[in-house]
């Protein structure tokens, strides 16, 4: 990915054309990196998008929805202040640099009418949107200010001087000859590879492009100058050529590859042509590109802080198992409690009271003497009765600790179904279908209005967005989270279908309709059980057993969490995960 010279130049051909003698409405801060321009153009509403943010900074029109502050940043007011109500009158790029101009006629606060200049600066971390006075070539405002002890070269202030970034000593791609093309590359040092010379010959593009060109060529972007004759340079000259004749005349292919994180003003031929996305024009690529990732990040967001409250929980389960192990361990050497208790009692009638009682041990073979501790205010019977006692209540106590280390251990599957869940969510809806089932569950507190809204909504959590597939004329479905397969199982499906579910793995449930009681063919249980091992936890394994049955043999405990079920007369297949086409 790369905001380049040539995409700047394909967005300020497309603005100028399309906001030209526009309106000004609108102005607004998301945050303190962006700022939207709402304007009117040929009757049609428009947002132009300004970000400096390091990882995203560009501009380009957009159709996403941004949210506008109740107080508006001092920026935005300046902004309002001189841009609110002007027209557009141009939209131009700096040379090739990715430095874009908005100029704006406006009027001032007396009413006489001025111009104003929106400059933006896209180069990474010092992007910036700088509003100036052309007039005097003073800056008005910026939205990141640079003081002397930030920057000794230029500064941006209020009331100082505007100097544009010092510019680059190349020459713009549409401006090459053939015979400068010779030239430059003679003068080059020719064990660089062909890439790093493209980049420092020509500006306003990327690595991106620079590797597009010499594939174009037939070259790989490592392969040396050294190694190129007169015919390699024609090679390289005709896509050249090609390319800037397209760039002279603002001919742009612009296209997508969100998959690997990239757009681009030309066509991507580089990468195979199922993960290319085509676009009408660099802004709208430019819209879907970053809407898109924004999406992703919000999921990728989302998926972490679910994950971390999973961690955090399992955590505790397993800290709070290993506790309640202890204590079930522990009565395993409280047995010879009960045996002094009986020794004592065998043997009333020979003990004295004393610290101490010496008894043969009847359990022995050779009656071995066995000494037993007593308390010496006691009498032989009460101490008989205090070791009972002692052995009664660790062994109330290790049935109890039983119980719950079992519950624990529940607990922790059902964690691990969910963290499972989680991380093969690719959906903002997936995720928050789990984070409500993690509130129901109440591992996460629930807003008053979030328990109104649940109180309202009918019994079909999950219910449209459950996975279908089909095969051989049978429907396949899949739940991806507990929701979905609580609602898969306990609603959607009867008697004669067949549920199927990862043997010992936490996973989804999977279901293969059969409204006829037919008999299901061996192709569609083994599909359906690639499926229900692809969404499990044994995902990256060769082969993962996957248990089947009929529904009617699935039942739910009562008080089982989200997702458990317990079920009988299964069999077992052992596939390679996979998943169908939906």
């Amino acid at each position: 990915m790369a905001f380049e010279g040539i995409v700047m130049r394909g967005v300020a051909h497309e603005l100028n054309e399309r906001l030209e003698g526009a309106r000004v409405d609108k102005i607004y801060q998301p945050n303190r990196h962006e700022v939207v321009l709402g304007v009117r153009a040929r009757g049609q509403s428009e947002k132009l998008l300004f970000s400096v943010l390091a990882q995203e900074a560009r501009v380009h029109l957009t159709t996403s929805k941004t949210p506008n502050p109740v107080t508006p940043p001092l920026f935005c007011m300046v902004l309002r202040k001189h841009l609110e109500g002007g027209r557009i009158l141009s939209v131009a790029q700096e040379g090739f640099d990715r430095i874009l101009t908005v100029t704006v006629q406006a009027a001032n606060e007396v009413g006489d009418t001025v111009r104003r200049q929106l400059v933006a600066e896209i180069m990474g971390k010092h992007s910036n949107l700088i509003l100036t006075d052309p007039e005097s070539g003073k800056i008005i405002d910026a939205i990141h200010r640079v003081p002397p002890d930030v920057s000794r070269y230029r500064q941006i202030l209020p009331g100082f001087l505007y100097q544009s970034p010092p510019p680059q000593e190349k020459t713009a791609l549409w401006d090459e000859t053939e015979e400068g093309l010779a030239r430059r590359l003679m003068g080059q040092d020719f064990s660089k590879p062909l890439d790093r010379i493209l980049l420092s010959l020509y500006g306003g593009i990327g690595p991106q492009t620079a590797q597009e060109i010499l594939f174009r060529a037939g070259f790989a972007p490592t392969d040396l100058l050294e190694f190129c004759g007169q015919y390699e340079i024609q090679r390289l000259w005709q896509v050249i050529e090609g390319l800037a004749g397209d760039l002279r005349a603002h001919r742009y292919t612009p296209e997508t590859l969100a998959g690997l994180g990239r757009f681009s003003a030309v066509r991507l031929t580089q990468f195979p042509e199922d993960e290319r996305r085509a676009h009408a024009t660099v802004n709208e690529a430019l819209d879907c590109f970053y809407q898109n990732r924004g999406v992703l990040n919000l999921t990728r967001q989302r998926r972490n802080d679910l994950d971390q409250i999973l961690r955090r929980e399992k955590e505790r389960c397993e800290k709070k198992a290993g506790l309640q192990w202890e204590t079930v361990r522990e009565a395993d050497n409280v047995h010879h409690l009960r045996l002094y208790g009986e020794l004592l009692t065998a043997n009333l009638h020979q003990i004295p009271q004393g610290p101490e009682a010496s008894v043969q041990n009847f359990y022995e073979q050779d009656n071995a003497l066995t000494v037993i501790p007593m308390d010496p205010r006691k009498t032989p019977s009460e101490n008989a009765q205090a070791y009972f006692k002692m052995y009664r209540k660790a062994r109330h106590g290790a049935e109890i600790a039983q119980v719950h280390y079992d519950e624990t251990l529940l607990e922790l599957a059902y964690l691990d179904s969910v963290q499972t869940a989680v991380h093969q969510s690719e959906t903002l809806d997936g995720l928050a279908e789990i984070r409500e089932e993690l509130q129901e569950s109440g591992y996460i507190k629930k807003e008053p209005a979030q328990r109104k809204k649940a109180a309202k909504q009918p019994d079909r959590a999950g219910a449209d967005y459950i996975s279908k597939a089909a095969c051989l004329g049978f429907e396949i479905y899949c739940g991806k989270n507990n929701r979905q397969n609580d609602y898969l199982t306990m609603k959607m499906a009867r008697g004669e279908d067949i549920w199927l579910h990862t043997k010992d793995i936490p996973g989804s449930h999977v279901l293969i309709k059969n409204p006829g009681g037919r008999d299901v063919p061996p192709e569609v249980v083994e599909k359906a059980a690639q499926w229900a091992a692809w969404h499990s936890k044994a995902r990256q394994s060769s082969k993962a057993p996957v248990d089947y049955t009929k529904r009617k043999h699935v039942w739910k405990p009562n008080g089982a969490r989200p997702g458990m079920a317990l079920y009988k007369n299964q069999q077992t297949l052992y596939v390679s995960p996979g998943e169908p086409e939906t």
